[in-house]
């Protein structure tokens, strides 16, 4: 799936969460479609913090500068690539309370069952999609 190729078609919307996402039926009946969301993460606390996908199919997820400028398949956080059916995979990154950090996510479908799902986890934050007050569409002033 190559995503720098497709032609951008959609809306623009903010989220403060990816669950279950699936496509409006008018995706679903082209069959091979992907989304991207892009934004700002910030962390609440100092420690380790580990991103999940679960998607049918492909989805990856950057965070920081790589989410910003070269996202390539080999630098993401999160690498769910392929073709096949729900699946997890996952990442972790140490990151500094109170910073915001780009953040970039990319699912892709090709026909078939769709499903995609984001969420973290700390030691102290139990896996959650909820990313009220960690999502952002941009740096606050």
């Amino acid at each position: 799936m190559l995503f720098r190729s497709a032609t951008q078609q959609g809306d623009t919307v903010c989220s403060s969460s990816i669950d279950n996402f699936s496509s409006s039926p008018d995706f679903a009946q082209e069959e091979e479609y992907s989304w991207q969301w892009a934004g700002y993460f910030r962390a609440n606390s100092t420690e380790t913090y580990t991103f999940y996908t679960y998607s049918d199919d492909a989805s990856y997820l950057w965070l920081g500068l790589t989410a910003a400028i070269n996202y390539t398949i080999e630098t993401s956080i999160v690498n769910n690539g392929g073709l096949h059916g729900g699946q997890e995979a996952s990442g972790s990154i140490p990151l500094t309370s109170g910073e915001y950090y780009p953040i970039r996510i990319q699912f892709g479908e090709n026909t078939g069952g769709d499903i995609m799902t984001v969420s973290f986890s700390t030691d102290t934050i139990a896996k959650t999609t909820d990313g009220n007050g960690y999502y952002f569409n941009s740096v606050p002033s």
